[in-house]
C-alpha cells in the first residue's frame, strides 16, 4: 500500500470533537474542491473526491455540521480510477452552507464554477489551522514513502489558496515552498523534520511511528557511511603519505646512504621501512611512545626534505 494513501485513511478517520475544528476541516474541502452546479434550474452544492476515505470524511462532516444527509456518486474514470461526488441539491441546504461559511459563487472564462471565500479567511484563536490543513492534504495532498525520498505536497489551482496554505503551514515554521507545476500551484515540504511535525500536526500515529523509524534508520546509516567514508579518506592519505616516505628513503639511500644523515633520521627510516603502510599512531605504539606522533611526523618530513634535495 502507498504511504500516501495509508496516511489518508489515517487521517480520514480523525473526527474533531470540536464542531468548529470540523467546520474548518469542511471549508478546505468546499474551498479546494467545492462547485455549483445548475439541475433543472435549481442550484446544486458538489464536492468532487478521488478517494472514498476522503468521500466518507466530506459526507460525516456535512452530517454531524449541518444534519444533512447529502447524495454520495461513483462514477468509473480511465486507469480503474473512481471519482466520488458529493452532492447536495437542496436549495435551502446549499444556502445553509454557503452563509454559514459566507462563501460566493465566483465564475470566470479561466475558472470552474468554484467556491471562494467572501474575505480573508480570519486566523484567529477560534480557527483551527490544524484542521484546514487536515482537509486540505486529505483531498490534494501527497507524501512520498520516507524510504525512498522526503517530499510532501498539496497541489491546488489557485494561486490565493496556495498562499493561504503556505502561510498556515510557515505560521508552525514549516518552511513550506510554492512552485507551478503541471497546471498546478504546488505547496511543498522537503525536510524530514518538517513532514514530520506537519503529520504531527494532522494527528497521525501509526504513519508518523513508521516515518519515524525509517528516518532513525536513515539517519543512521548516513552516521555509519560517513564515518566510513572518513575512514577511508584517512586511510588513503595515510597510504599515499608512507608511499612518498618510502620513496624518499629509497632516494637517500641510493645516493648518499641512510648512514650519512642524523642517527634521528635514519632510525625513523628504518622503522617506516619495516612498517610500510603503518599509520603515525601505529608507528608510535611500535618503539613503546619513547617518540611522540608528532617527533615521527616532523622527522618524515625531513626525510621527504633531504631527498627532495638530493
Amino acid at each position: 500500500m502507498l504511504f500516501s494513501y495509508r496516511v489518508k485513511n489515517e487521517i480520514a478517520r480523525i473526527i474533531p470533537k470540536n464542531i468548529l475544528a470540523q467546520k474548518d476541516e469542511l471549508l478546505a474541502f468546499l474551498i479546494l474542491k467545492g462547485s455549483l452546479i445548475k439541475k433543472n434550474q435549481e442550484i446544486g452544492l458538489t464536492i468532487a473526491l478521488d478517494n472514498s476515505a476522503t468521500a466518507r470524511t466530506s459526507y460525516n462532516l456535512i452530517k454531524n455540521i449541518f444534519n444533512i444527509h447529502p447524495l454520495v456518486k461513483i462514477k468509473n474514470l480511465p486507469h480503474k480510477k473512481k471519482q466520488y461526488t458529493i452532492e447536495i441539491l437542496s436549495v435551502q441546504d446549499c444556502k445553509k452552507i454557503m452563509q454559514e461559511f459566507r462563501l460566493v459563487w465566483k465564475c470566470s472564462s479561466n475558472t470552474k464554477n468554484n467556491l471562494s471565500y467572501e474575505k480573508e479567511i480570519t486566523i484567529g484563536e477560534l480557527f483551527s489551522k490544524e484542521s484546514y490543513l487536515r482537509g486540505a492534504f486529505l483531498i490534494s495532498g501527497f507524501v512520498n514513502d520516507p524510504e525512498k525520498m522526503y517530499h510532501l505536497e498539496i497541489s491546488v489551482d489557485i494561486k490565493a489558496k496556495a498562499d493561504f496554505i503556505q502561510h498556515l503551514l510557515n505560521y508552525f515554521n514549516l518552511n513550506s515552498r510554492i512552485s507551478f507545476w503541471k497546471k498546478k500551484w504546488v505547496i511543498y515540504l522537503k525536510k524530514g523534520d518538517s513532514i514530520f511535525e506537519f503529520m504531527r500536526l494532522l494527528g497521525v500515529q501509526n504513519a508518523l511511528l513508521y516515518f519515524q523509524d525509517i528516518r532513525a534508520r536513515k539517519d543512521i546509516l548516513n552516521t555509519v557511511n560517513r564515518l566510513v567514508n572518513c575512514e577511508t579518506a584517512n586511510l588513503d592519505k595515510t597510504v599515499l603519505s608512507a608511499a612518498k616516505q618510502m620513496r624518499s628513503i629509497d632516494i637517500i639511500e641510493k645516493k648518499i646512504g641512510l648512514e650519512n644523515i642524523p642517527l634521528k633520521l635514519a632510525s625513523i627510516a628504518k622503522l617506516r621501512r619495516s612498517l610500510p603502510y603503518a599509520s603515525l599512531q601505529e608507528l608510535t605504539e611500535e618503539i613503546n611512545f619513547n617518540i611522540t606522533k608528532s617527533g615521527i611526523y616532523h622527522r618524515l618530513k625531513k626525510i621527504n626534505q633531504i631527498a627532495d634535495e638530493l
